[in-house]
């Protein structure tokens, strides 16, 4: 079964990655636009025809890095 991330684990994540390589965390979840966020996580899981979109993990790494981007 694929355990996909979560927004908390996205979450806390992007904290810990800001505590070790600086810049600004606005509490409590560092979000701009929170709705990009969830779109990603519906993305990557997404199925056409009863398959998933991105099947492999490098596919869903590949979504997360790209579609990312700016939430």
């Amino acid at each position: 079964m694929i355990q996909y991330l979560t927004k908390q684990r996205i979450i806390r994540l992007n904290k810990a990655t800001i505590d070790a390589h600086g810049g600004n965390f606005m509490p409590p979840d560092n979000f701009l636009h929170e709705e990009n966020l969830d779109y990603l996580l519906e993305a990557v899981q997404a199925e056409k025809f009863s398959k998933p979109l991105y099947p492999t993990i490098s596919d869903k790494v590949a979504v997360y890095c790209w579609r990312g981007v700016g939430f």
